[in-house]
């Protein structure tokens, strides 16, 4: 599906939530990695993984305790950040987290859109 149709008119700045989950205590470190590239608004919550052990498996994971971090990026750098964090914490191997993006089609206001693209603060 193409987002660019769904995801505002031309000219406006586009964005995608970037959802990273690691193991627990590097939360901070994807943060700090996300800020060097001027990626300001990242939430970090403690996460417990709920998922059967079938599940579990499937995704590579083994243990039950993560970070979870929630930011927002430009959709023309997306692409850069993501390929970087799955480098930088070796998410291509199993069992050390996943990350992925997803388009946001609708902010609420151009203030909340300044502050979430690290326009304002």
């Amino acid at each position: 599906m193409d987002d660019t149709k769904q995801c505002g008119a031309a000219g406006i700045k586009r964005i995608k939530l970037l959802v990273t989950i690691v193991d627990r205590g590097l939360g901070e470190e994807v943060s700090k990695v996300l800020r060097e590239d001027g990626v300001t608004f990242n939430l970090i919550s403690p996460a417990y993984c709920a998922a059967g052990s079938q599940l579990m498996d499937y995704l590579g994971l083994t243990s039950l305790e993560r970070d979870l971090v929630i930011s927002v990026v430009s959709d023309n750098i997306a692409h850069e950040i993501l390929n970087k964090i799955l480098y930088k914490f070796d998410l291509d191997e199993a069992s050390n987290g996943l990350a992925f993006t997803i388009p946001v089609c609708g902010v609420s206001g151009p203030l909340a859109l300044r502050y979430m693209t690290g326009q304002q603060e």
